[in-house]
């Protein structure tokens, strides 16, 4: 018969590997959110005594006119990225699942990207962009298409697009990569069933293998709300918002505002708002996904 002492020794254990990672997760995440809440209600400049001010900052981010356009902004940006990133990266994918010479080598050159940071892609596509010695204007006016060459990053109507380019460049290949593990779960059978029917290849993908990437895609879209929201290197490094707050987005606006001009309870409320839309979207996506019946090879 065990012991309680053995018991409680092996139960022990199981949490002697847990308590690392609560740690992290009270030290770096559950602590500077509560701050971040109960400095909502204040106005502090980050040094000092805190004055309370109640719901002052959230109803200023109300009436904040530019954080209602870097909300906008966001948004532009996540279904953009959604159709550059997710879009490419199943095209890509789908190409490239074909047992052809050098295809590996081609998803290890389409994934390269992704193991650049957003800083250093950042500054690459910046001296690509650049109106006077940046690689896209050079290729225009050697090709005859002078009239196209523009300030990529300066031009209000083309600031977010471009950065939108950008992100989906670094990050394509890392849907492609998911999209592909997928596709490989996917039995044969079904593709030769439906060429014994005598399906076209396009029909074999509509039918067949996009109905079957249907969580996959659902998942991806996900990974892009997300990590839209939570962008901020890549335009920092880029326009920092610029021009005319045009690719102004939520999170560097809170920066702005927390560290530029030393509005942290302000920055606290814009915050708070932030993790409570990105949390309701979740909520959202989990009681949806989580009444359906997901078919799995």
């Amino acid at each position: 018969m065990v012991s309680w002492q053995t018991k409680f020794g092996r139960e022990g254990v199981k949490y002697l590997f847990v308590i690392p990672a609560f740690a992290f997760f009270l030290i770096f995440l559950l602590i500077p959110a509560m701050q971040s809440i109960y400095y909502s209600f204040f106005q502090w400049t980050g040094l000092g005594k805190p004055v309370w001010t109640g719901i002052t900052n959230y109803i200023r981010a109300f009436k904040d006119e530019i954080f209602r356009l870097s909300f906008i902004n966001n948004i532009l940006y996540i279904m953009g990225t959604f159709v550059v990133e997710v879009g490419f990266g199943l095209l890509a994918a789908l190409i490239l699942n074909r047992k052809y010479p050098l295809f590996g080598l081609f998803r290890v050159m389409f994934f390269t990207p992704v193991v650049l940071s957003m800083v250093a892609a950042g500054l690459l596509w910046n001296f690509i962009y650049d109106p006077n010695f940046g690689v896209l204007n050079a290729i225009l006016k050697s090709i005859g298409l002078s009239s196209l060459t523009r300030a990529w990053l300066g031009d209000p109507s083309l600031a977010l697009i471009a950065v939108t380019v950008v992100s989906g460049w670094k990050y394509a290949g890392f849907y492609m990569m998911i999209f592909y593990a997928a596709l490989q779960r996917i039995p044969q059978e079904l593709y030769e069933a439906a060429r014994l029917d005598g399906a076209s290849w396009w029909t074999r993908i509509t039918k067949v293998t996009l109905p079957l990437l249907r969580e996959t895609v659902v998942l991806s879209f996900l990974i892009c709300v997300t990590g839209g929201f939570s962008a901020f290197a890549v335009f920092y490094t880029m326009t920092k918002g610029q021009p005319y707050h045009r690719t102004e987005i939520m999170t560097t606006w809170i920066i702005k505002q927390a560290f530029d001009r030393n509005n942290m309870g302000y920055g606290a409320a814009l915050t708070v708002f932030l993790v409570v839309l990105v949390l309701a979207f979740s909520i959202v996506y989990l009681k949806r996904t989580g009444k359906k019946k997901v078919i799995e090879y």
